[in-house]
């Protein structure tokens, strides 16, 4: 089995309908579909019917083929997710209610998705009395208590081992980092609210979590490079110069080094007009979000590998109209569930 590197999104939506040959009468409504499932955000159990209601509309419109193309493309969603949320909007409807009360996870809905009335009665029995039900509950109750032990990713040999240790990463990595800007944000404009600003203190609360913060956004985008001259010499391939998440990067690292940070006559201006902003970008769940200001033009730090930067930009990049969907055997035995991310966070997240 092969996988095919993951593209970059077309630069505008009218690339996205031109290549797929979708009608062009259809692009204000299927553009329409698309902004209300970014404004959804959050999946909670709520959004996760409403995102499958609107799936399962543009489904109706196009075939299967060009909708998988057109949901990764213009919704940033696989098409394997997209078949799940539209399961829960047309298999789940009848316990709709009563699983939005129990606030059941959208991992959840997902597994029960085409189970029968009665093993889903048992997943929302379950949940009542516990308060929560787990994954692992649900498996358990679909199979009559047979379920078949769950392979640890970090056992799974090949490429497809391999591949469930690169997705383990991305999806435990990006929860992790983005939860800690999250608090980090929330930390600054806390501070900026108060009557005084407090210099000390805030280093004091910033500096550890920035720290790793920027050693996180490091290990989960970041390659590794190497000199031609000194093949034992390696260094980070860091982000292009001027580039955006350049900035993001340059912020943690200031906050992150006491002897960095401006003085206290410029903390609240850098603060409001850099830190705050470039951060909170960085999270945003609205992929139209803006980033003003000045840009990085000077690398991070100095041991900035020059060549590897430039051999990375040079990568062309791949039409979202060329990938394929790959459906991954071990992806289902791979999943870590919330839960357990304390037994994953310390070996995935090493650098």
């Amino acid at each position: 089995m092969t996988t095919k590197t993951k593209p970059k999104a077309p630069a505008t939506p009218s690339l996205t309908y031109e290549k797929l040959k979708i009608d062009p009468a259809l692009q204000g409504l299927l553009e329409n579909k698309a902004e209300r499932i970014f404004e959804l955000g959050r999946r909670s159990t709520e959004q996760t019917f409403l995102i499958g209601d609107i799936l399962n509309e543009v489904a109706d419109v196009l075939e299967g083929p060009t909708f998988a193309k057109w949901v990764h493309s213009r919704c940033g969603i696989a098409a394997r997710t997209a078949t799940g949320f539209i399961a829960v909007s047309r298999n789940l409807e009848a316990f709709r209610d009563e699983m939005i009360d129990l606030n059941v996870s959208s991992t959840v809905l997902f597994t029960i998705a085409h189970a029968e009335p009665d093993k889903i009665r048992q997943v929302l029995k379950l949940a009542e009395e516990h308060g929560q039900v787990r994954v692992s509950d649900a498996r358990a109750i679909l199979s009559d208590g047979q379920e078949k032990p769950r392979v640890n990713p970090y056992d799974i040999g090949g490429v497809s081992g391999l591949q469930a240790l690169i997705a383990l990463k991305s999806r435990e990595g990006q929860k992790i980092f983005l939860a800690r800007l999250q608090t980090i944000v929330g930390v600054m404009d806390a501070a900026l609210k108060a009557k005084r600003l407090y210099k000390e203190k805030l280093q004091e609360a910033l500096m550890l979590s920035a720290g790793t913060a920027r050693n996180e956004l490091r290990n989960l985008t970041h390659f590794v490079g190497s000199s031609e001259a000194r093949s034992e010499h390696q260094s980070l391939v860091m982000f292009p110069n001027g580039s955006q998440w350049a900035r993001v990067e340059a912020v943690l690292t200031r906050l992150s080094d006491k002897e960095r940070w401006p003085k206290m006559v410029d903390l609240r201006k850098w603060l409001e007009g850099e830190a705050v902003p470039v951060l909170s970008w960085a999270i945003s769940k609205d992929r139209k979000a803006k980033l003003t200001g000045p840009d990085v033009k000077d690398a991070v730090d100095g041991n900035d590998d020059v060549a590897g930067r430039q051999l990375l930009e040079a990568v062309p990049s791949i039409d979202t109209s060329e990938m394929v969907e790959v459906e991954i055997e071990f992806e289902g035995e791979a999943e870590v569930e919330d839960e357990n991310l304390d037994e994953v966070a310390s070996p995935v997240m090493s650098m």
